[in-house]
């Protein structure tokens, strides 16, 4: 005889759990809930407004330092310019009191800058140039006697030189 063969018998499909729902209620205070926590660190509308304003203040302080720092340069470059024409209206008046002018000033003037640092002024290099300088100068080219110019060859060469040498 043959046995019956168990045959498993289907379990019996769950019974489908009915959907939940919720009350209007209940539903704005979940998204309130969400909300809220989305909204955690962000800066309030007054806190925005008054970013805003500062952020717009920022940009006219900036157009305004740069405006600023720009007449300083411009500025600052006048300032040289003038300190520069002052130091050589000095130098040419030193000069002038030294007796010096014309190509000989400047010739002065040019080698005492070359010599000017931080331990020699321009004064003491005009100074240094020009101490072995006769005090007392003489035109060699003025006639002498009896007050008419010689006129010989050799006469008008001496004169040449001598007005070369002054």
């Amino acid at each position: 005889m043959s046995e019956p063969i168990n045959t498993p018998t289907p379990a019996p499909a769950p019974e489908p759990t009915p959907e939940k729902t919720f009350t209007q209620a209940e539903v704005d205070a979940m998204i309130g809930k969400r909300l809220a926590k989305a909204m955690k660190g962000m800066p309030s509308e007054e806190e925005l407004t008054a970013y805003r304003t500062w952020q717009a203040g920022q940009a006219g302080e900036k157009e305004r330092w740069d405006k600023l720092t720009g007449e300083r340069d411009t500025l600052a470059g006048k300032l040289n310019a003038a300190e520069a024409e002052r130091d050589q209206l000095k130098r040419e008046l030193y000069l002038a009191q030294k007796g010096l002018t014309g190509e000989e000033a400047e010739f002065i003037a040019f080698k005492a800058g070359k010599m000017v640092d931080d331990k020699k002024t321009f004064e003491q290099a005009v100074d240094d140039l020009t101490a072995d300088r006769k005090k007392t100068t003489f035109d060699w080219t003025a006639p002498v006697g009896g007050g008419k110019p010689k006129t010989g060859e050799n006469d008008v060469m001496n004169a040449l030189i001598r007005g070369a040498l002054k």
